[in-house]
């Protein structure tokens, strides 16, 4: 009963945060979103609910490193195969970030600003 008069929050229905990568330095950018999708912007966040909002990040091939790692630093996958897309550089770096579980799954990268989403 003394719980009555507290208004409930629903959090079924997902939101969708758009990030613009242009000029935008990598890791302080994947920061943020790797902040987004585990919901801790939120005042409302716990650590064992899902309560984060669905990223999209556009213009990943205009994406800032500092110093020489543009041409010096290297992402390999454990077959050999190097990443070259600016878009695997970006979901590496938010997904590093990321606890190992199904949060890994909210986040869409985009090479250009065009926003192509196939349903």
């Amino acid at each position: 009963r003394a719980a009555a008069g507290i208004r409930r929050i629903n959090l079924d229905g997902l939101r969708w945060r758009v990030f613009d990568a242009k000029g935008q330095i990598l890791g302080r950018l994947a920061s943020q979103i790797a902040t987004v999708v585990m919901g801790k912007d939120k005042p409302t966040y716990t650590p064992n609910h899902d309560d984060g909002d669905m990223c999209i990040v556009l213009n990943a091939k205009d994406i800032a490193v500092t110093g020489r790692k543009l041409t010096d630093k290297v992402y390999y996958w454990h077959t050999g195969h190097m990443a070259k897309d600016p878009t695997d550089v970006i979901r590496k770096a938010v997904l590093r970030m990321l606890p190992k579980n199904n949060l890994r799954d909210e986040l869409m990268v985009f090479q250009n600003s065009a926003l192509q989403v196939a349903l």
